[in-house]
């Protein structure tokens, strides 16, 4: 039996045969593994822009959201009032677009350095709520290689609360509440066609002799409401039917503060706003101050802006007049007695508030640049009665209102009251309130929005809800 020797050729034969056969599989694994490491450093370079976009977004919502915490809401806003306010308050010092069906703000973008931008959108979320969409851009590479990222975060932001129990009933009165025949204090239907029944809501505190709350016939959307000791069957006369409450919290009415309305005082004579004092040569008044003890007599006078009374004094719309703007009562000057102070009207006596149509229409030049800020209250007298002539037992006596906050000691209005109000109408006499003999009609539309100037809590920005935060899909 032959034996056979193997040769070192044969070995090294063997060994590149192995690695001819191993080549192959090693290239292969080299292009994988650089793809690999290619699509690794992709997706982190992708991952870097999202994290860079990301990041824009939430610096631009914190940067938005700082300048909105400056927007201080100019009294009871609800819904596009809401929405135009706010458009109005950011323009002031943010270059923002306002489309033509006013349902957005838009903030274009704003560039930061390094290819990242954001811009953003306001819109309406609810009639007390708004929607903050931020979209973070940014962009690496250049030329033909650039790319740009996308991402968006949103936040709602509620209307400030005024947490004053006074503003929770569409009448509101430490006296009582009388009306005579043909009543109807309702909500506001909205133009979503949503009512409001219960805004049509009336408080009484009055614990004298007598009802605190007394309807001959009509009828009441909302709850009558008397606080303990009261009862139903001793306080209220009122026709079947009506919702009624004897175990209300007890209301105590909210402090005035007039230094919103005083700061008009002191524009400077000639400037937009100054107030003039009143003048009786005249049958029509531009923001005028009735001095202390002049006791004025308008007959069929027209004033526009604001009407600045100081106290006491003894007004008399003696045939009829139209105000537009803001009533607001002043001060005693020093030394004078505090007692006797009433807004007597006879005949007809018209008011539109600055957010009315006729206020929209009428306070639009730049002397009324400072009142139009002043949105949301229209009488704001809680030491004045107002209505009839105290030498006349039987005036005519009709008040057309269409307005804001309505504050005063005492209303006696004997024929006709037809009111749209926005906010709450207080009553802050103890003995005599609110009386309105025949055909009182009332829609009264609350709000959760923030106080009107004069209360606490006036001028309130918008309040962020972070349980709402949310990273959107671009």
């Amino acid at each position: 039996m032959m034996a056979f020797k193997r040769t070192r050729h044969d070995v090294r034969g063997g060994a590149l045969i192995i690695v001819l056969l191993l080549l192959p599989i090693l290239a292969s694994l080299s292009v994988a593994f650089l793809s690999s490491s290619s699509m690794n450093l992709v997706q982190s370079s992708n991952l870097a822009a999202m994290t860079e976009a990301r990041l824009v977004a939430e610096s631009g919502l914190s940067f938005l959201l700082y300048k909105l915490s400056h927007c201080g809401m100019s009294g009871l806003l609800h819904g596009q009032a809401l929405l135009d306010d706010v458009a109005a308050k950011l323009s002031a010092n943010l270059a923002v677009s306002y489309n033509g069906d006013k349902t957005a703000i838009t903030i274009p973008d704003i560039g930061f350095t390094d290819g990242k931008s954001f811009g953003g959108r306001i819109t309406l979320s609810d009639p007390d709520t708004l929607r903050l969409v931020v979209t973070g851009l940014y962009t690496s590479g250049t030329g033909a290689s650039a790319k740009t990222m996308t991402r968006q975060v949103a936040i709602n932001l509620h209307a400030p609360t005024w947490n004053e129990k006074a503003s929770k009933f569409g009448v509101c009165s430490n006296g009582s509440v009388t009306f005579g025949n043909a009543v109807d204090i309702s909500g506001i239907t909205d133009a979503n066609g949503v009512a409001y029944d219960s805004d049509g809501s009336i408080y009484s505190g009055y614990l004298g002799a007598g009802y605190a709350v007394s309807i001959g016939s009509g009828d009441v959307s909302g709850t009558i409401s008397v606080s303990p000791p009261n009862t139903v069957a001793k306080s209220l006369s009122v026709p079947a039917g009506t919702k009624t409450d004897d175990q209300a919290e007890p209301v105590t009415m909210p402090t005035i503060d007039l230094k919103p309305y005083k700061s008009l005082l002191n524009i400077p004579e000639g400037m937009p706003g100054h107030v003039t004092t009143y003048d009786p040569d005249h049958p029509t008044y531009t923001n005028i101050r009735i001095p202390a003890g002049t006791n004025p007599v308008f007959g069929d006078v027209t004033i526009k802006g604001i009407m600045y009374v100081e106290r006491p004094n003894n007004i008399t719309f003696s045939n009829g007049g139209t105000i537009t703007g803001v009533i607001v009562e002043g001060d005693p000057p020093t030394g004078w007695p505090d007692y006797y102070n009433y807004i007597n009207f006879k005949n007809n006596l018209t008011v539109n508030g600055i957010d009315s149509p006729a206020g929209v229409a009428t306070l639009t030049g730049d002397e009324f640049s400072e009142v139009r800020k002043l949105s949301g209250t229209t009488i704001l007298c809680p030491s004045f009665t107002m209505g009839a002539p105290l030498d006349d037992k039987a005036p005519k006596n009709n008040m057309t209102y269409d307005g804001g906050m309505l504050a005063v000691k005492a209303l006696d209005v004997k024929n006709n009251l037809t009111a749209t109000i926005k906010g709450s109408m207080l009553i802050y006499g103890a003995n005599a309130g609110l009386y309105a003999k025949n055909n009182a009609i009332a829609n009264i539309r609350l709000s959760s929005g923030s106080a009107p100037p004069g209360f606490e809590g006036y001028g309130l920005p918008p309040v962020p809800d972070p349980s709402t935060y949310e990273e959107l899909t671009p």
